[in-house]
């Protein structure tokens, strides 16, 4: 059985993955190590995120993703490449 996604869903999917092979790339021409680089454009991109739901007066919903479940998905990646990060050292 496929789960169906509204078209908000659909974006917002689409916009994280987009985000996440767009901070890896970023983080490829970085002089610092890459699981860091690519983290702290996360980071950057959740903050973003969560800056664009307040503006939007969005609330988190249980039944459609936003832009406040983008932003605790990028969060939650970039804290999962730190820890990556730190468990190499």
């Amino acid at each position: 059985m496929a789960i169906e996604l509204d078209s908000v869903s659909r974006a917002t999917v689409g916009r994280f993955v987009v985000k996440v092979n767009l901070s890896l790339l970023i983080a490829l021409f970085s002089k610092s190590s890459l699981l860091l680089s690519a983290s702290r454009c996360l980071q950057l991109y959740a903050l973003l995120m969560a800056a664009i739901a307040v503006l939007t007066r969005q609330r988190y919903s249980p039944d459609s993703f936003n832009h406040w479940s983008e932003a605790l998905w990028l969060a939650f990646v970039a804290a999962g490449l730190q820890l990556l990060q730190r468990a190499s050292l």
